[in-house]
């Protein structure tokens, strides 16, 4: 069966040219397969990132991304071989603007989908409208729902009459942190948080056996007498104990039973503006006193003047690398924070122990922060890569390549530190901070003493809304190696460590104790 005239003809007219013009036609082949290559890998992103399609959507979007655009300029090539200038140009105009218009309408896709996660402050000052968009963007983010066992509509629908019944954007925000505080996560809630600027906190505390100790007391709770080392004994004449259960939910969200336990205990004696505590204590000289304290504006803004705070909180307040040689040989270096890059400072104290014997690395107090800093850290202790877990989301999203995981890397640098290792943690320790323990005990690398860690990682996003504040919430489940999260589990120690309050008053510090008992040991048995 012959070709039809008019194909033979025009198929005979372009090989007479490519044989007399080969290398033109070399050009013209290699563009074509350009176009063709680059239009299939353009329809398959297309497909994957912004229309968030699966592999089936993403062959037949490939497939025509190759094959109609090669063939269309095909057709321009043809028509340019065949004298027809002004054809050919046609096609050159018209294949440009419907690249230029597809890529429009990526970047238009992407835009949208950046509003609709928050990215963009909204286009209206509906406070309706917007906790519905603030729904839909954690409907399709937000990734522990089912680890979580929230039934996300049941308890949107519980507070969207109260949202809508919002008199004052204060009313609206206290709302949505009284919602998102169900949660119980750690990286999602507003920001900042009305609780905490609503009222005076006259003292911290942690629990050490049992009892609610005073680790920093600031103004008036400090000419009550409160100090560090007293001991709360009752808050308006509950127990410590009953007095947990009643601070307010927005002040007690964690991530883990054991990290809402300790961050109530922190708040313990947070009192809201207009309204005042009466607490019993004892002090470090065991005398039992009572103490009724009153929260005012002017009150709170004279606390965060003073207060006397616990001398292994400073580190963490001061945000700044502490290093030491102690006194057994063994080198010490706390890293109070990952939110700061403190890389350089972390070298500068590293290079000074790399002789020391044994090492303690002090995560307390380290709330995480920036993975990149931590994972530099980490990079001094490791002769390999190590991928040591990913990121998976929900949500595809633009800023992220719309990729659904990330990876986790520890690449080796500068001069390593050999020598053992033991790491100090405690619930305080979460998120990125985390992810820095999992990297070096994943690879074996070293061992730890302390309490099991917050159990908290979210790479949260934030969330624009009208006004004054945002919303920040978990969009990613971080997953170790072996498939375990770190959200609501953490990472428990090799060794159980228990403060009680006479280390505290006495100056022991039982963490640090342990640690140097493990690495003397670690060095007494020589090399594994």
């Amino acid at each position: 069966m012959s070709e039809p005239e008019g194909e033979s003809s025009t198929v005979n007219q372009v090989r007479r040219w490519a044989t007399a013009h080969p290398w033109q036609a070399s050009l013209r082949a290699t563009w074509l397969l350009l176009n063709l290559l680059l239009g299939g890998a353009s329809g398959a992103f297309l497909a994957w990132g912004p229309l968030g399609g699966t592999w089936p959507l993403m062959a037949v979007l490939g497939m025509a991304g190759a094959i109609v655009p090669a063939a269309l300029w095909a057709r321009q090539q043809i028509a340019a071989i065949q004298g027809s200038q002004e054809t050919a140009r046609r096609w050159h105009r018209a294949l440009l603007g419907g690249q230029a218009a597809i890529l429009a309408g990526v970047v238009m896709l992407s835009v949208v989908q950046l509003y609709q996660a928050g990215t963009f402050a909204p286009l209206s000052q509906d406070r309706l409208a917007n906790f519905d968009r603030l729904w839909r963007a954690m409907d399709t983010q937000y990734p522990y729902f089912q680890q979580k066992g929230i039934q996300w509509e049941e308890l949107a629908a519980r507070y969207r009459p109260q949202i809508a019944e919002a008199s004052s954007d204060q009313e609206y925000y206290l709302l949505i942190e009284n919602m998102l505080a169900e949660l119980n996560d750690g990286h999602t809630g507003l920001s900042p948080s009305l609780a905490f600027q609503a009222g005076c906190t006259f003292a911290w505390t942690r629990e050490m056996d049992g009892q609610a100790v005073v680790t920093v007391a600031r103004g008036s709770g400090l000419q009550a007498g409160l100090e560090v080392g007293s001991v709360i004994l009752s808050v308006d004449g509950l127990h410590v104990e009953q007095a947990l259960d009643s601070v307010a939910p927005s002040l007690r969200v964690g991530s883990s039973p054991w990290k809402r336990r300790s961050i109530a205990f922190h708040n313990l004696l947070n009192t809201p503006f207009g309204s005042q505590r009466e607490i019993t204590f004892q002090t470090p000289a065991g005398e039992e006193r009572t103490a009724t304290l009153a929260c005012s504006e002017q009150v709170a803004r004279a606390e965060a003047e003073s207060g006397d705070v616990w001398g292994m909180l400073l580190p963490t307040y001061e945000r700044q690398i502490v290093s030491r040689r102690l006194p057994s040989g063994l080198g010490y270096i706390r890293i109070p924070t990952f939110g700061t890059d403190l890389v350089a400072d972390f070298d500068a104290a590293l290079d000074e122990l790399l002789d020391a014997p044994g090492l303690v690395l002090d995560l307390r107090g380290n709330g995480g922060g920036n993975s990149a800093y931590a994972d530099q850290m980490a990079g001094r202790f490791l002769s390999e890569p190590f991928v040591y877990g990913h990121d998976h989301f929900r949500g595809r999203l633009p800023q992220r390549g719309w990729r659904a995981s990330i990876p986790f890397k520890v690449e080796p640098r500068m001069r390593l530190y050999e020598g053992p290792v033991v790491i100090i943690v405690e619930t305080q320790t979460m998120s990125s901070a985390e992810q820095f323990l999992a990297s070096l005990v994943d690879s074996g690398r070293v061992e730890t003493v302390g309490r099991r860690t917050a159990g908290a990682s979210g790479n949260p996003i934030v969330f624009r809304l009208p006004g004054a504040r945002n919303v920040r919430f978990s969009s990613a489940d971080f997953r170790r190696n072996d498939g375990t999260p770190i959200e609501g589990v953490g990472i428990a120690p090799d060794v159980q460590v228990d403060w009680t309050v006479g280390d505290m008053r006495q100056g022991r510090d039982p963490d640090l104790s342990a640690a140097e008992a493990l690495l003397l040991d670690s060095l007494a048995q020589g090399p594994r």
